[in-house]
């Protein structure tokens, strides 16, 4: 009985709140942003990719190691979203937006290993019988590996934003957000490959060879807290046909959570960057 009454008042609060909203904007945005990185082991990656002919190798020589690379926002695993959102409005609430709407979401690199071997030595000495003259050769060897576990998501968006100046044709604002939703599109690579070279003052021999596989992976939950920031600018500030038309960019320091099968939830700290168009209705 309790549950019953909990969730009609529950369902009636919900109604009378919907009430005093009305559809006011819309928005679109896009953005990229980097999610810190998540390292994984062998034995993660063999979870995500079994009957890999990769992992079914001797790796035990390869010394694994964390790689970093720059995104254009941070370093590390990073992602690409576009949004589709209505601004809300409540009557009873005049100095607060609400933005609602569904983000996709790109993810790549969400967890990685990397591992590599190198060794060089002398290889042989040739020396001239005409002019004693030494010519000395060197070979290298080479193994490396990256796995990577990436995926797609469609989550559902939403913020409580809080406008400073808004009558102003620059305004500045903030809230607090937050998304949810599912992978439709996880996938596993693993890339192994190996070279081996001989150089010489009069040229040389180099060979490479490797595997490259790709495994798909069963639906995970992901979601993301975050803090926007945003700068707002009005196109039009006389004619009436520009006036509802807004672009703003907004960075978002975030705490991103994601889970992938078998493997368990990791959380990261992150920042995204985004611009966007908004249009008053």
């Amino acid at each position: 009985m309790k549950k019953v009454t909990l969730l009609a008042a529950l369902i009636l609060s919900t109604a009378a709140f919907s009430q005093n909203l009305k559809i006011s904007e819309i928005h679109i945005s896009s953005g990229t942003g980097s999610m810190g990185s998540q390292q994984g082991t062998l034995s993660d990656f063999a979870k995500l990719a079994p009957n890999s002919a990769v992992l079914g190798m001797d790796l035990s020589q390869l010394t694994p190691y964390n790689y970093n690379y720059f995104n254009g926002f941070g370093m590390n695993s990073g992602s690409n979203s576009t949004s589709l959102q209505l601004g809300l409005e409540c009557a009873k609430m005049p100095k607060i937006n609400f933005r609602v709407g569904i983000t996709h979401v790109s993810n790549y690199s969400l967890l990685s290993a990397h591992g590599s071997f190198y060794e060089s030595a002398p290889y042989d000495t040739l020396t001239s019988s005409q002019t004693g003259q030494q010519t000395f050769i060197d070979s290298s060897h080479s193994k490396s590996y990256d796995m990577n576990y990436s995926n797609q998501q469609i989550r559902l968006d939403g913020a409580v934003i809080f406008r400073m100046f808004p009558e102003k044709r620059w305004s500045l604002h903030t809230g607090l957000g937050a998304s949810i939703g599912m992978s439709y599109h996880a996938t596993t690579s693993l890339r192994y490959w190996e070279s081996s070279s001989i150089n010489g003052n009069n040229g040389g021999y180099y060979n490479e060879s490797g595997k490259n596989e790709t495994f798909q992976n069963k639906n995970s939950l992901g979601a993301a807290l975050y803090i926007p920031f945003g700068v707002d600018f009005c196109i039009g500030k006389k004619r009436d046909f520009w006036m509802p038309f807004h672009v703003y960019a907004e960075s978002r320091p975030s705490l991103n959570i994601n889970t992938i099968t078998g493997i368990g939830t990791t959380f990261s700290p992150g920042m995204s960057s985004a611009v966007g168009l908004r249009v008053k209705l």
